[in-house]
């Protein structure tokens, strides 16, 4: 029901002929509210509008989500009887159009799903209207003759790379692509080699759709696939296909062929990926082959830019749209097919708020679409596998590789038969240095992955053994050379490293025999990168992880070093690990294939094989073999062993049956509830009343209930942590759970508490 606004104690007149009514939400208000509008000064408002109106003394944005309705008759009706106001916009409200009714229907869906709030969901899924002036954007002047031009180099690099970008580049994005200044710009301008366009003229700089065929180096596998999807998008059927692909087998030729086909179709296409930082990859390679614009959406873009995406694709001016998991909401008209890549990364689903699942929400998007939807990836999730091959989903396999190499080479280097006198460093075995070298010999390039940051994982006295940790959290505090600090991957806080040890009290000067104060235990890619600096001087060696690549711009920097063989070596986290197609990266050596293989996670088997394949995957994608060294003290592991047979399929089977045993994903549905207080007593007691409610419910309902446990990290943030898990076949009595403990637990504004609806880690 409407909520009330203002009362009075007059019942609201309204003449129906001249106004109207409407119903708006204000994030992040839970309540809905009632407005009239004179219908001369808005004939066409409509759902998905944003409009200022008043909300007691002050005035704000509102979400428009139904017009002159049967739902707007009932609240008059109600607040009659109530004797209610209701509030008048003027005729300078309208601010913006943010999304249609098709779009409302999903938000209201996930609203439903994640027992949420619709404002809440509109808040998190539509940016904030934002102008701001228009930035010029600049082209290759199509009547120029660069040919009767004299052209300095820098130039002539500036002109090669807008051929190869083939779309409207911002000076900013010239003087990073190509180091152009820009005085090199202005002086092309003014020769009249290129062009200014603004951006709302950018987006329609388009290669008509008919000059695209159908790429002759398909192989029979991948025409299987585009063909079987080409159905249901000619048909707008909704239909979920996996399609299983190894790395290396041309996933993305196949997205971009069901582009084409959709666009022709006169549809539009979304594509969303794990990561934000695969974003200007994939964008440069889809605008190079169509022709197309294609807006961006992702957290890291300013608000105008993400405003003026939004914008050109709510009104069609652009027809494709790539993301991170938040380009699920995007306002696209009339969806042809929607491409969700890697989809077994964890990346897409929420961590924090409202914690929904992008790769999820794309079945009901295309659902509610009347479109296709197509899962990729090369070690796809259980739950996804697991669907497909018991034929909900349609199981499309590409087995074979868009190149001629042969498969990768595996080694496994057990390290629990090397001495440490017999290690090159602490971190890299001989076997691995010498196909380091061997690589670099060859003219190639490598990669080295160690999933973990900074130089030492804590810092340890030398005399009590204390171990220096977070003061806000239940974690050690890794220890970074860059900087010599201290710092928690949990909520970063950062402190020098003492001089005092707390534990006993010692110094430094009063160790013995030049004994140091803290030793450093464990490593990360800050002491690997130093290592391998050591071992191979005329290395050019860099490292790819959070700390040097806090920015877009950083990742694609550090990448296009490597593409250009700037680097002979890159060092790195998983972020090395995703999506990366380099033609000369042929040797991929893992220093520790163990870090997160022991995790307190029920995923923590699955996540290891696809960090292990996927890195793997990076070696030899062209013409010559890979080659892949892996160095771990469980080499028995099934992560281990079946990464280096490249056997998905028995890695699936084994672990299936696993959770089939213990009754997880995707045999039974999860919710996990995590409950926070900066007094723990207080976390504790509330988990305890949680756990009493939901185990009332569950006992009607078939819903097992474990907990209340300590979560595996138990502090984070200064907040004692504890968790809740139910299980239960069906999601909607897993919603009932979470209503049920919204309705009836102990209300305490000091405790927090996280509902989380399948969640992707337990930590």
């Amino acid at each position: 029901m409407t909520e009330s606004l203002f009362p009075t104690s007059q019942a609201p007149q309204i003449d129906t002929s001249t106004m109207g009514l409407f119903t708006a939400v204000v994030p992040p208000l839970e309540a809905e509210f009632l407005y009239q509008y004179e219908l001369r000064e808005h004939p066409n408002l409509k759902v998905g509008d944003v409009v200022q109106v008043s909300l007691g003394r002050r005035t704000t944005n509102a979400f428009v989500v139904s017009v002159n309705s049967s739902r707007e008759t009932v609240s008059l009706a109600e607040m009659s009887r109530r004797s209610i106001t209701i509030k008048r916009v003027g005729g300078d409200a309208l601010t913006a159009h943010a999304f249609n009714e098709e779009q409302l229907s999903f938000f209201s869906w996930v609203s439903k799903y994640y027992a949420e709030p619709l404002s809440r969901i509109l808040d998190l899924a539509v940016p904030t209207p934002a102008y701001s002036r228009q930035v010029p954007l600049f082209i290759l002047s199509p009547e120029c003759d660069i040919s009767q031009q004299r052209l300095s180099e820098g130039q002539r690099k500036t002109i090669d790379f807008l051929r190869t970008a083939r779309r409207p580049c911002l000076a900013s994005e010239i003087k990073g692509g190509c180091g152009a200044s820009s005085a090199i710009v202005a002086a092309l301008v003014k020769k009249g080699v290129l062009q200014k366009v603004s951006e709302s003229e950018s987006a329609h700089v388009s290669a008509p759709l008919e000059s695209f065929q159908r790429s002759s180096t398909l192989n029979a596998e991948q025409l299987t696939a585009v063909h079987a999807i080409e159905g249901a998008v000619n048909n707008s059927i909704f239909s979920t296909f996996l399609l299983h692909g190894v790395t290396g087998s041309g996933k993305t030729e196949v997205y971009l062929e069901l582009i084409i086909h959709a666009l022709r179709q006169g549809r539009s296409a979304l594509v969303i990926v794990p990561e934000i930082a695969l974003t200007p990859q994939l964008t440069d390679r889809f605008i190079a082959r169509l022709g197309q614009p294609v807006a961006v959406l992702h957290s890291s873009l300013k608000a105008s830019e993400r405003w003026r995406h939004w914008e050109n694709l709510s009104t069609n001016k652009v027809r494709i749209a790539i993301g991170a998991r938040s380009a699920i909401f995007a306002p696209l008209n009339d969806l042809g097919v929607i491409i969700v890549d890697e989809e077994h990364d964890s990346s897409f689903k929420q961590g924090e708020g409202i914690r929904y699942h992008a790769r999820d929400l794309a079945l009901v998007r295309a659902k509610l679409s009347r479109c296709p939807v197509v899962l990729g990836s090369a070690t796809p999730s259980l739950e996804t596998y697991q669907r497909g091959t018991s034929g909900k989903y349609t199981y499309l396999k590409l087995a074979q590789q868009y190149y001629t190499a042969p498969r990768p080479k595996f080694e496994i280097v057990d390290l629990n038969g090397v001495k440490p006198w017999e290690m090159a460093s602490k971190s890299v075995s001989p076997r691995l240095l010498k196909s380091l070298t061997q690589t670099l010999e060859r003219g190639e390039q490598a990669f080295i992955l160690f999933n973990r940051r900074g130089f030492a994982s804590y810092l340890q006295c030398s005399s009590c053994e204390h171990v220096i940790g977070c003061p806000h959290c239940s974690v050690t505090l890794t220890y970074h050379q860059n900087g010599n600090s201290l710092l928690c991957h949990q909520c970063n806080f950062s402190m020098v490293p003492p001089i005092v040890c707390h534990g006993c009290g010692k110094t430094a000067s009063t160790m013995k025999d030049e004994e140091p104060l803290f030793a450093l235990r464990g490593s990360g890619t800050e002491r690997v990168f130093e290592e391998l600096a050591s071992l191979l001087p005329k290395a050019r060696i860099g490292k790819l992880d959070r700390d040097t690549a806090s920015t877009i711009a950083d990742y694609v920097e550090i990448l296009q070093k490597v593409r250009q063989k700037e680097l002979d070596i890159l060092v790195g986290t998983q972020m090395i690990a995703k999506g990366h197609d380099l033609p000369d990266v042929t040797f991929v050596g893992i220093v520790d294939c163990d870090v997160g293989l022991h995790m307190p996670d029920f995923r923590a088997a699955e996540k290891g094989f696809q960090l292990l394949t996927q890195v793997a995957g990076r070696a030899g994608r062209r013409e010559k073999q890979g080659h892949v060294v892996l160095q771990t003290r469980v080499p028995t592991h099934p992560s281990v062993v079946h990464t280096t047979q490249s056997d998905f399929i028995g890695f699936a089977d084994s672990e299936l049956a696993i959770r089939r045993d213990l009754g997880y994903p995707p045999f039974q549905k999860l919710l996990r509830i995590v409950i926070s207080a900066e007094d723990r007593s207080a976390a504790l007691s509330h988990a305890v009343n949680i756990a009493r409610v939901a185990a009332q419910y569950g006992e009607k309902h078939q819903v097992t209930i474990l907990g209340p446990a300590p979560a595996p990290i138990e502090k984070i943030r200064g907040l004692w942590r504890y968790h809740i898990l139910a299980k239960s076949p069906s999601a909607p009595i897993l919603q009932n759970v979470m209503r049920q403990v919204k309705r009836d637990s102990i209300s305490n504004k000091a405790v927090r508490i996280a509902y989380d609806l399948d969640p992707q880690d337990m930590l």
